[in-house]
């Protein structure tokens, strides 16, 4: 939970801290965990709200190339 909220508080640095001591292949699993939490929750909003998964997936990606796009100006 503390990789996450160091992530949400946009601290990559201070996430990236947090897994330095475990081993590549435990990092991996973790980044694999929490992608795939992140797409069932946006999926599970987007049914909620009468949308389906390829919407949902579709809004993840133009949200992810937005940010990633906001930290290439900077």
């Amino acid at each position: 939970m503390a990789i996450v909220a160091a992530a949400l508080a946009d601290d990559g640095e201070g996430a990236a801290a947090l897994l330095e001591p475990l081993e590549a292949r435990d990092v991996c699993r973790v980044a694999v965990r929490l992608a795939a939490m992140a797409a069932h929750a946006l999926v599970a909003v987007a049914e909620e709200g009468g949308g389906g998964r390829d919407e949902a997936l579709a809004h993840w990606q133009a949200c992810i190339i937005a940010h990633e796009s906001r930290h290439t100006e900077e």
